[in-house]
């Protein structure tokens, strides 16, 4: 009873499916395909600087040649009272981010090279260089703790 009945409903459900795709149609060009004019794409602008998420994560290298060297990767930026990028945060050592040491590293140092159509950042250093700096102190960055309310009512003394 039950397999004649899913049997009938697989077979009623196939056929409403095929029922459906033939009622469908596709609108006639209104020209000849070999006639119509095709637009140029527009040119994609390029912008003058950089998303930060598209720099945080990112690997740095030491140059751009064969032998380019991943010295650390990007974990976050540092910017100045006027909004302006200042340095970057960058982890070096460790394995997968775990025991990476992180220093700061100047900003205008960093440059962007194209290399197998890929995007480098590009800090003319060495990972030793890198790890021997001291460790950045995020500290200075937090925000500001929350001021206590001091016109709180002190509990009232028992009678």
């Amino acid at each position: 009873m039950i397999r004649t009945l899913l049997t009938t409903t697989a077979l009623a459900a196939l056929l409403a499916t095929g029922a459906y795709a033939q009622t469908a149609t596709t609108p006639a060009p209104t020209q000849d395909p070999v006639v119509q004019d095709t637009a140029p794409a527009a040119p994609v602008a390029r912008a003058e600087g950089s998303l930060v998420t598209n720099i945080i994560g990112e690997s740095v290298y030491n140059g751009t040649g064969d032998d380019a060297e991943n010295i650390g990767n990007v974990d976050d930026v540092v910017f100045d009272e006027n909004g302006h990028a200042k340095s970057v945060v960058i982890g070096v050592g460790g394995f997968l981010g775990v025991g990476a040491k992180n220093v700061a590293f100047d900003y205008n140092k960093l440059q962007w090279a194209e290399r197998n159509g890929d995007r480098w950042l590009i800090a003319q250093t060495t990972k030793d260089e890198l790890t021997a700096q001291p460790d950045f102190d995020r500290s200075a960055f937090d925000p500001a703790p929350a001021a206590n309310d001091t016109t709180a009512t002190a509990p009232a003394a028992p009678s």
